[in-house]
């Protein structure tokens, strides 16, 4: 391992992303179609007990229930006994580390690219789906909930697609009830929202559904993983404010992304401001209510403001943000690489002199995200 990175490592390309004109001109890349036998392995639907007691493993009944021609039905329950119950995988550990300490741990040279593996389709869009509206949320008091920031015309629409990139991003559960956005960046790892992270549970798990969509992830049930390991910076995520370090990355158990692929990283340039390149995708809860993806393309960067930690806030006036899309990525095309450049962490109000209160939606971004994948593939 080398010394780490400095403070300003610029990760990636200065030059900015492609344009959605840029983009509309190019030609989907097609893949072999053929999915790799470890993806197979992940389909398999996957159940945790915990045994505890006399019992050194689980007890399975199965029961013959019909035969349909060749095949034969059966019932496979979980026996009833107070010795074992049916659980999350629960995750190992949680660090919040100091951005010197992330720094020196880096290795200069680890790759900022994406991968798309050779079996998959590539599309520049989405496929997407006509939206059905899920109607105004209520509170349990009745009133209606008005969802901060949408501006305008809601612009974020459904996809159901199993290509690459859009079946990298994921839906993000805890044990707190939690639920938000994520996305692959290695094949074991998944970067979010630091406020995703259950931090003050002793006893913890988070899971990621990548290409979740009504349910489960369109490419099988199984498809997914639970978080065994969290890495983020010290500092305060439950705090209720958006901060431009506001991200965390989690380790899987299930290495999903080397059959999946997964997105790239590049740090931000503020000479990229008020250009519309960027996409943001999650599983907002008013749209579809959470339970497909949406995206929105084309959207801009109005101001950056420095943080703390190596972050920095990105403001935006034209990306539509709700509950829900906590930890989505908000990414650029460099030619046929999607990068992370932050994730979605809240919304403000901020006074601007001459210009009253204005409402932005926030992400989190800065070195210090692109710094910790960067750790991440260098560690994990």
């Amino acid at each position: 391992m080398t010394a780490g990175v400095s403070k300003l490592h610029f990760w990636g390309q200065r030059d900015r992303p492609l344009t959605p004109s840029e983009l509309a001109e190019r030609l989907p890349i097609i893949g072999t179609g053929k999915a790799p036998k470890e993806l197979l392995e992940f389909q398999k639907h996957s159940l945790y007990v915990a045994t505890s007691g006399r019992l050194k493993q689980p007890l399975i009944e199965t029961t013959k229930v019909s035969r349909e021609g060749d095949s034969t039905f059966w019932r496979i329950d979980l026996a009833e006994d107070k010795d074992q119950k049916v659980t999350q995988l629960l995750g190992k550990t949680k660090i919040r580390e100091q951005p010197e300490k992330i720094r020196a741990a880096i290795d200069p040279k680890v790759d900022f690219t994406g991968h798309r593996p050779d079996w998959s389709h590539l599309f520049y869009i989405p496929r997407t789906l006509p939206r059905t509206s899920a109607g105004r949320m209520r509170r349990f008091n009745g009133r209606f909930v008005d969802p901060a920031y949408v501006f305008g015309p809601d612009d974020r629409q459904v996809y159901q697609d199993q290509s690459y990139p859009w079946r990298c991003v994921g839906k993000v559960f805890n044990n707190e009830g939690k639920v938000g956005s994520g996305a692959l960046v290695w094949p074991n790892i998944m970067v979010t929202a630091g406020h995703m992270v259950p931090w003050s549970s002793s006893s913890w798990w988070m899971r990621f559904v990548p290409d979740y969509f009504d349910g489960q992830s369109l490419l099988g049930a199984g498809v997914e993983s639970n978080v065994s390991d969290v890495q983020g910076y010290n500092a305060s995520y439950y705090s209720g404010s958006p901060t431009g370090y506001d991200w965390a990355i989690c380790k899987l158990y299930n290495p999903i992304g080397n059959a999946l692929g997964y997105f790239g990283y590049n740090t931000y340039s503020s000479d990229w401001e008020n250009w519309n390149v960027w996409t943001v995708v999650g599983y907002p809860l008013a749209v579809a209510s959470g339970e497909r993806p949406s995206w929105q393309g084309g959207i801009s960067i109005l101001d950056d403001d420095e943080d703390s930690n190596d972050g920095q806030e990105l403001e935006s006036e034209t990306a539509d943000i709700t509950g829900g899309n906590s930890g989505g990525p908000i990414f650029g095309w460099w030619s046929g690489d999607p990068r992370v450049i932050g994730v979605v962490s809240g919304t403000e109000s901020e006074y601007r002199f001459l210009q009253g209160h204005q409402d932005n939606n926030i992400f989190a971004s800065g070195s210090g995200v692109a710094n910790l994948i960067g750790w991440g593939r260098s560690n994990w």
